[in-house]
């Protein structure tokens, strides 16, 4: 008969074999995990192009919701705690986020994504920036030295970060560099039709289009290119064709972030509700805009989801005016659940809008 003890030098091995196979699955978990790339993006449409961009390559976390004010978000310890282990960290950059991403990225004491560091990622490279101050003075207002930050709300420049997010993964992630390149070369095309319309797109070329949109002779190419005895223009659809109905209309909005915005779709921002950036109107100053909206110098207000809406709000009541809220980012609206439906948003609000100022200015 065999006693406990004599099965145990039997047993013992056993159970050590098991632990150790265990270890072994656990291990492999973690490598597959970590095969990925770990991805913190401090806002919500650089986390959706690198969503675009990376695939399930990608272990993906963005920091920012978009119904927050991308300048003032709290760097509260547990986004240090998501980028302790990051592989890339990816930033708007133009000093948009200077007032919490330093604190979190010291405070994550990983050197991998520290500012210079190889892992942080300033996606504003290679943008065309406006609005750069000549002079530098508190008496502005919160102005950013190195120029506006909003460049995204220009979709065009998705084009550029989508390759500067692409580059930083095959640095990354070596072999996987064809899957990233594809993806990217995905998102462009998508993009390119996304704004100037599939058919365009097919008959002239989504990068030949980006290029005469960035050179500002896109409209000399469109209408002076025919085929089948039609210009080109009347091929033009996505955004593009679609704010075509506003092109030329003034605006004003709440904050200086809807430049390039308007800048690539051709609409006027003839006033800020704030009279410098990030001070809050004074009633001289609103007194001032409804004069102007009263002399039909515009009919449409642009705000945020994130900013006080009394001085709108009195706008309106004051002068009749249409107050759109709209997003400057992913998930700033139900509706806006990507970087693509963020656009149809706010380019269908804006054309509902200027036809219904344009209805009730009629009655």
């Amino acid at each position: 008969m065999t006693t406990p003890r004599s099965r145990m030098p039997v047993i013992l091995p056993r159970l050590i074999a098991l632990i150790v196979a265990l270890g072994g699955l656990q291990q492999g978990t973690i490598l597959a995990r970590e095969g990925r790339v770990r991805v913190v993006a401090s806002l919500p449409n650089l986390g959706a192009i690198a969503s675009a961009v990376g695939g399930d390559r990608i272990e993906l976390t963005t920091i920012a919701v978009g119904t927050q004010d991308a300048h003032f978000v709290d760097p509260k310890p547990s986004y240090m705690v998501r980028l302790r282990n990051a592989d890339l960290l990816l930033v708007n950059g133009l000093d948009l986020e200077i007032g919490w991403i330093p604190p979190i990225t010291q405070g994550a004491r990983n050197a991998r994504i520290l500012q210079g560091a190889q892992g942080y990622i300033d996606c504003s490279a290679g943008i065309p920036v406006v609005e750069i101050p000549a002079v530098l003075s508190r008496a502005e207002g919160d102005v950013h030295p190195y120029g506006n930050p909003h460049y995204l709300t220009d979709p065009l420049n998705a084009e550029t970060v989508a390759g500067t997010i692409a580059e930083a993964l095959k640095r990354a992630d070596p072999a996987s560099a064809p899957l990233y390149e594809d993806a990217r070369r995905a998102f462009v095309r998508r993009l390119h039709e996304a704004v100037f319309g599939k058919d365009l797109v097919d008959l002239a070329g989504g990068a030949k289009l980006a290029r005469e949109a960035a050179a500002g002779t896109l409209d000399a190419f469109l209408d002076g290119t025919a085929i089948g005895g039609a210009p080109l223009r009347a091929r033009l659809g996505g955004w593009m064709g679609r704010m075509q109905a506003v092109r030329g209309k003034p605006i004003i909005t709440y904050h200086r972030d809807y430049s390039y915005f308007a800048a690539r779709f051709g609409i006027a921002v003839v006033d800020y509700v704030e009279p410098k950036p990030g001070i809050q109107p004074s009633a001289k100053h609103l007194e001032e805009i409804v004069a102007r909206l009263k002399r039909g110098d515009a009919r449409v207000i642009v705000t945020r989801p994130f900013v006080e809406h009394r001085s709108t709000d009195l706008l309106a009541v004051r002068t009749g005016a249409e107050v759109l809220t709209l997003p400057l980012e992913v998930a700033g609206a139900p509706e806006a659940t990507d970087y693509f439906r963020l656009f149809d948003y706010v380019t269908d609000r804006l054309v509902e809008a200027f036809s219904e100022s344009a209805r009730a200015g009629a009655r």
